[in-house]
């Protein structure tokens, strides 16, 4: 994954993707780093920072019921959403031909899952790639 980057080498295709992802693996990931958010929030609060006040508001749920509540949970998936990308498919380049995410562009709870989409681009092991700060 290679979020944001403009890529320079010609013919790249670019493709819109979605994925769903279990929501218990949502919950799992989310809760091996949850205490430390949370901590956070409490330590150095921002009262304009909209996650932190959704959190707030539900006095400082867990991760599966902040997934699970309307307002929190978009909040929740956008913060996570590159960190629950890259931990289900990993961040190198495919072996065999393929394709990169390089953007994440809506998230939000389908029943119990997580569904993201956003933009990718074709990979073909072969061609040399001329990223935007090359």
């Amino acid at each position: 994954m290679n979020f944001g980057q403009y890529w320079r080498t010609p013919k790249v295709a670019e493709v819109r993707y979605e994925v769903l992802l279990p929501g218990a693996y949502a919950v799992a990931l989310l809760g091996r780093d949850w205490d430390d958010l949370v901590d956070d929030y409490h330590r150095y609060p921002d009262p304009d920072d909209p996650l932190g006040q959704a959190l707030e508001a539900l006095d400082w749920p867990g991760p599966e019921r902040a997934l699970g509540d309307p307002v929190a949970a978009p909040r929740v998936l956008d913060f996570f959403a590159h960190e629950l990308l890259l931990r289900w498919f990993d961040d190198g380049a495919p072996e065999a031909s393929g394709f990169v995410i390089n953007s994440v562009e809506e998230v939000r709870m389908e029943g119990n899952d997580v569904y993201l989409s956003g933009r990718a681009r074709t990979h073909e092991p072969q061609v040399r790639y001329a990223y935007q700060d090359v």
